[in-house]
């Protein structure tokens, strides 16, 4: 007589929200957390990007601008006591631009996986996203080094440069499912503190090719309200203008409120954003920015966020100036950090020229994979 298989001895449940980190039901959060950060560890031998468990929160709370989906895999204790989350899955529903994606992340404990448990977490997901109307599924894969040109492990992108290891867990999960690799996103670092001189030469420079026809602000409390409009216009545009290759994205829609909203984020999660902005003298119009975000848990990591220059006014070095400026305003705002970690699409090439010619080094990356939701398989077991 043949026995049955023993039922897992984990299950996939929808987790509760809570309203606080201190708060009973709050154990999703802080076991989402631990899970990213044993997945970083193993995978990339850093946690700079894991998020910590009050981002885990935020992220929850605020879903004006994206839906998410939570589920959780957790292993009862058997005393009824709280469980332990051992892999996690979550959906990301754009709700005002971008409705035909689905984006998709799922993370298991390493010490769990081959057990099914990334398989069951993606197959609920691909469900809802159907349910939904979704119609593509993109999901990222970081990593920590590049393989070697015409290494057998190597895939090539259908564009730009960069290259990803197929042996990865991430990308033999990803392929499994059918999603293709479309471009490969380059990660930098630049370590701080800079030589003595060097950012203000930078600045220097770079105000001296823009003349008296631009001028720079900075703000280090948040974006001032008179500016929120253009200020939401420049990230709109870096939608438009970034190179994606031939992912399937549509521009993202910006204004006022969502810039808000974004502070708003912010600020709930204990951190900080350092902007500057560079003003056209004769229109009084914003065209080039750029963002530093700091985290009051990790004084050491500041984060490159968003960098976007006006088409009109490129060739007069505004995006080094913005740049600089901010490198060292953050200089004196943030002598503790140690590291500035940017990202960047392979295919930008100018914006990766300023990323080296300040210092930035190559610290891995990020495969960008996507197939039409219809035709991405089941991982079950």
């Amino acid at each position: 007589m043949t026995t049955a298989p023993a039922p897992p001895a984990w299950r996939v449940v929808e987790p509760p929200r809570a309203d606080s980190l201190d708060a009973p039901d709050a154990w999703t959060y802080h076991g989402v957390a631990a899970v990213e950060r044993a997945v970083a560890l193993a995978d990339l031998g850093h946690d700079d990007f894991a998020p910590p468990a009050v981002d885990v929160l935020v992220s929850d709370r605020h879903q004006e601008h994206a839906r998410r989906h939570r589920l959780v895999a957790v292993e009862d204790p058997g005393d009824g006591g709280t469980p332990r989350v051992v892999g996690h899955g979550v959906l990301m529903l754009p709700v005002r631009d971008n409705r035909h994606l689905a984006v998709a992340r799922v993370a298991v404990l390493p010490s769990h996986r081959r057990r099914g448990i990334g398989g069951a977490l993606a197959d609920r997901l691909r469900r809802v996203a159907l349910t939904e109307g979704r119609t593509t599924l993109f999901a990222e894969v970081e990593f920590a080094t590049e393989p070697a040109a015409g290494a057998p492990d190597a895939m090539v992108p259908r564009e730009g440069d960069g290259l990803v290891s197929a042996d990865l867990p991430g990308m033999r999960f990803a392929r499994r499912a059918g999603l293709g690799l479309e471009i490969v996103a380059c990660r930098s670092v630049l370590d701080l503190p800079l030589p003595d001189g060097v950012a203000e030469r930078f600045a220097a420079e770079a105000a001296a090719r823009a003349g008296d026809a631009y001028r720079v602000h900075t703000w280090s409390d948040g974006v001032p309200e008179e500016w929120l409009v253009q200020y939401a216009a420049l990230e709109q545009r870096l939608t438009e203008d970034e190179p994606n290759g031939g992912l399937d994205l549509e521009v993202e829609r910006w204004d006022a409120e969502r810039v808000r909203t974004e502070q708003v984020k912010l600020a709930e999660a204990g951190k900080t954003l350092l902007v500057t902005v560079a003003e056209h003298v004769a229109t009084g119009t914003l065209v080039a920015t750029t963002e530093l975000i700091d985290s009051h848990d990790r004084p050491e990591l500041t984060e490159q966020e968003s960098t976007v220059v006006l088409p009109e006014h490129r060739g007069h070095r505004l995006g080094m100036l913005v740049k600089a400026v901010n490198l060292r305003e953050h200089a004196r705002l943030r002598p503790e950090a140690r590291r500035v970690s940017t990202w960047n699409n392979e295919t930008n090439g100018p914006m990766l020229a300023i990323n080296v010619a300040l210092g930035f080094r190559p610290a891995g990356g990020s495969a960008e994979l996507q197939a039409p939701l219809d035709q991405v398989r089941p991982l079950a077991r």
